[in-house]
This record gives C-alpha cells, sequence and structure tokens, in this order.
C-alpha cells in the first residue's frame, strides 16, 4: 500500500473509531447541563505552593445556579483527600486524611453564586461591586457563609438539593461548574505553566425521580437507582450513575497537531484522570472503594486493559495506569478508554458506580522549559448501574 493510500485508510479507520465513540455514549443518566438535585465537582483542589501537584499552584472557583423561579437551599459537603503530612505525597505511610466540612447555601430565583474554594466566602451583605471593582471576588447576593479550606487542598465536593429544614429533595434546580486556575507561574516537572491560565469543567448533575410527587422520603439515605434494597425501601429515589464511563483521549505522550501546525518543533500531551465513587458515607465518614477496570481502544479497534482502585477520590496520570496508554504502546495518536467497575463474585452490597472527569496538559518544548497550557473535559457515560448507589448524609436535627 502506499503512502497516500495508507494515510487514507488510517483516516478512514480513525472515522469509524470516533463514529462508534459518538454512538457509545448516546445514553448516559447523569447530566451537565440540566438541573439536578445532587451536584458532584469531582476535581476541586487549592494548592498555593503546589505541595501535591508537583509544584503546580493551582486554585478552584466554584459557581452553582438556581434554574427556577422559587428559593432553592443546598446542603454541601467539601471531602478532603490530602495527605496527613501534606509536605509529603500520599502513601501507605502517608493515608489521606478523608474528612469532610459542610455547609449550606441558599439561593433565591435565578440566582447564580460563585466563590474561590481557598478563601471561601463571607457574609457581606453591603458589598457592591461595579465597574470600577475589576478585582471584587464575592460579587451578587450572599448564598450563606462558605468556609475556607486548608491550603494544600485536594479532593471534591458535594452539594445536595435539600428543603428549609435541611430534608433531602428531588427539585432538579441545581447546576454547576469548576474552573481550574492557575493563580501564579511555575516552572513544574511538566513545564512552565502561565499565570492565569484555566480549565473548566461542568459538575456532574444527578436528578430526582417523580419531581410532581416527590418520591424522596427525605431520610438519610440518598438512593441512585436500583431496587429495593437495604435502606433503600421504596427503590431509587434519583437517576443511577453509569454503568460505564467513557474518555476520548489523546494516547499519553502524544504529538500535538494543533500546537505543531503552528510552528512547534516538538510537543505532547499527557491526561489526567479525576475519578469519586458515587456512594458517599457522610454520616459515618467512611470512604467506598472501586476497582476500576479500564478498556482501551486504539484507532486500529485494538483493545488493552489494566485496572486500579479508587477510594474516595483518585486523580490519576494515565501513564502511571500503565504503559497501553503510551503513544509508542498504542501505536496511533487518539484512543478511547471504556471504564467499569469490577463486580465481584457474590459481593453484597455490590461494587459503587463512579464518575469523573479529565484534564488534558498540552506542552510545547519548542524552546526552554515547555510552555503547558491546560482543558478539562466531562466524560460519558452509558448505561446505569443495576444495583444502584446511595449517598447516606447526617441525621437533621430540628
Amino acid at each position: 500500500m502506499g503512502r497516500a493510500s495508507g494515510m487514507i485508510a488510517r483516516r478512514g479507520v480513525a472515522t469509524s473509531l470516533m463514529v462508534l465513540f459518538a454512538l457509545s455514549a448516546a445514553r448516559a443518566e447523569v447530566t451537565t447541563e440540566q438541573g439536578s438535585s445532587i451536584l458532584l465537582f469531582p476535581k476541586v483542589m487549592s494548592d498555593s505552593r503546589g505541595l501535591q501537584t508537583d509544584g503546580f499552584p493551582i486554585e478552584t472557583i466554584i459557581q452553582i445556579a438556581n434554574t427556577s423561579n422559587s428559593l432553592v437551599f443546598a446542603h454541601c459537603f467539601y471531602v478532603t483527600s490530602t495527605p496527613e503530612d501534606p509536605f509529603s505525597k500520599p502513601g501507605v505511610f502517608n493515608p489521606p486524611q478523608w474528612q469532610e466540612v459542610d455547609f449550606d447555601i441558599m439561593l433565591t430565583k435565578q440566582q447564580p453564586t460563585h466563590w474561590i474554594v481557598g478563601p471561601g466566602r463571607r457574609v457581606e451583605p453591603n458589598q457592591q461591586c461595579g465597574r470600577m471593582q475589576p478585582n471584587c471576588v464575592n460579587a451578587g447576593f450572599d448564598p450563606g457563609l462558605i468556609p475556607p479550606v486548608t491550603d494544600p487542598f485536594i479532593g471534591h465536593l458535594v452539594c445536595l438539593e435539600v428543603d428549609s429544614s435541611g430534608a433531602p429533595l428531588n427539585g432538579n434546580r441545581l447546576i454547576g461548574q469548576a474552573t481550574l486556575v492557575t493563580p501564579a507561574s511555575a516552572v513544574t516537572g511538566r513545564g512552565m505553566i502561565p499565570l492565569g491560565d484555566v480549565s473548566k469543567y461542568n459538575a456532574v448533575g444527578i436528578q430526582g425521580l417523580n419531581t410532581d410527587t416527590n418520591s424522596n422520603n427525605g431520610d438519610q439515605t440518598l438512593c441512585l437507582g436500583g431496587g429495593v434494597r437495604s435502606g433503600c425501601p421504596a427503590g431509587a429515589e434519583y437517576e443511577a450513575c453509569p454503568q460505564t464511563v467513557i474518555l476520548n483521549h489523546f494516547a499519553e505522550n502524544a504529538t500535538e497537531p494543533a500546537i505543531e501546525i503552528l510552528g512547534a518543533t516538538a510537543s505532547n500531551v499527557q491526561t489526567e484522570l479525576t475519578l469519586i465513587p458515587c456512594s458517599e458515607d457522610f454520616e459515618n465518614q467512611a470512604p467506598a472503594s472501586v476497582t476500576v477496570q479500564f478498556k482501551v481502544t486504539n484507532e486500529f479497534e485494538e483493545q488493552f486493559s489494566t485496572s486500579t482502585t479508587v477510594t474516595c477520590w483518585a486523580n490519576l496520570r494515565l501513564g502511571d495506569l500503565g504503559p497501553i496508554f503510551d503513544a509508542s504502546f498504542l501505536g496511533t495518536r487518539f484512543a478511547q478508554t471504556r471504564m467499569t467497575p469490577a463486580d465481584l463474585p457474590g459481593q453484597d452490597p455490590p461494587a459503587p458506580g463512579f464518575i469523573g472527569v479529565s484534564e488534558e496538559f498540552h506542552r510545547d518544548d519548542s524552546s526552554g522549559p515547555g510552555q503547558v497550557s491546560r482543558a478539562a473535559l466531562n466524560l460519558h457515560g452509558e448505561g446505569e448501574r443495576p444495583g444502584g448507589d446511595a449517598i447516606v448524609v447526617p441525621e437533621v436535627t430540628p
């Protein structure tokens, strides 16, 4: 086969694979665009010195909005995965803290709000933000007191729609976004991160079922999908988490054509994957654990597999999961990874589902320390976990 015909054949295979990618992600039980009763922000980081991010300073801005014309209440939980010794990487002798901090917010009709995770947001009813105050960080009506986090903080955020008493409610009126910001320039192991570089993803929303009749009984256990089971005597109260989570991505260390076509002589792309189990026990502070199975398909539809265990939260570089993600191994620039929970025989309760986001780091090594830009991406979902998941919240006290 000649060079031209070979290129055409490869392009045809790549096009077929991309069509397969699109079709496989057609059905999902979670949403990133519609109002929901549960919002999950998988990747939340506030680390001014880059202690847990390889010298890469990072901050997160959270945005949440009420999509309805009525008052909305939400109860939120920060869950930290920062290790006990924040100056060292997590490990067997430096376990994550797995601690939670909760707070409440209230949004008037159609109200958006935002805050910076590190400092939080104080109640300042007299604050006025106008054109002459470009650095006014807490614009808009106060949603309530949002606590600061310790520095460094790595973990996730969960917000649940509740009624005025604090009981869970199926209103489907919340949407959200998270923006990861570089607060200062830094030269890191990944390269030079410029000041103000940002990446953004939508919160993963889980919708409540039967909002007209409000099937949620308002107790401590929020039942995500599945049938009647222990803790869920009436079955599902919310949509289920996906059975399969799908990531379309560059192969690790693949060249970046969009950079090189502009004159760069060397480039590469690396991807981080952040995953959290859908089951959470905030009452007992017991982190859920799931074994995630990865099936990687390259542009020639060759398949490879590996697995890893996620307990509460994991931020993983694809390259650290094994050589099967590397461009030199896959032999193609792009790939699709399908992730599923490993259901062990006789396991009761079954393994939880999981959701997540990815973040790509695009590096230009043409001159000096490579400059890095990044982009966060939501993952696709397919099917639903048949056994369901549960979020257990502390008992509401009058």
